[in-house]
């Protein structure tokens, strides 16, 4: 399966990254909006989009915009710690499957974007695109200690923050 991650957080980018790899999947992560749309045209077989609400400074609703302008058939997943109701509403009107708050679980995510994907092009299509490495029964567990660094240095930097 191969995603794009549009996130000013490289933290986020490594977590997905490491959950992804499971079923040897690639993840293109973006900091910039208009890489990302470049990207996006010159690679046909997209699977899926992860965005933050806003990358660098810019709102994400562009990338979905670009993204329909070309017709693409594929997932898309609003990452956000905090959202009006009124842009849940405007994000969804625009055809963003779902938006996840942050602190999120990687595992859902991808989950989701699996799940949209196999409503929009079926199982056997979805099948096709995953692949599982039986080959490394250590990654789970690296992958499952990288998450949970993950979650220890976001409480750590939000209880510094005062938040």
């Amino acid at each position: 399966m191969k995603l794009i991650l549009l996130d000013d957080n490289r933290e986020t980018y490594e977590v997905l990254k490491d959950v992804a790899s499971l079923s040897q999947s690639e993840i293109a992560y973006f900091t910039d909006i208009e890489e990302a749309k470049k990207y996006i045209q010159e690679t046909p077989d997209i699977d899926g989009i992860i965005s933050e609400v806003y990358v660098g400074g810019k709102p994400a609703v562009q990338i979905v915009h670009f993204t329909k302008k070309l017709n693409l058939q594929i997932p898309f997943i609003i990452l956000t710690e905090n959202i009006s109701d009124e842009d849940k509403e405007y994000f969804q009107s625009l055809g963003v499957n779902q938006i996840m708050s942050k602190p999120f679980n990687p595992l859902e995510v991808l989950t989701e974007v699996v799940a949209y994907l196999k409503e929009l092009k079926g199982e056997e299509y979805v099948k096709s695109r995953l692949k599982e490495d039986k080959s490394d029964r250590n990654s789970l567990k690296l992958v499952i200690e990288k998450i949970i660094e993950f979650f220890k240095n976001l409480f750590t930097r939000k209880k510094k923050d005062g938040v």
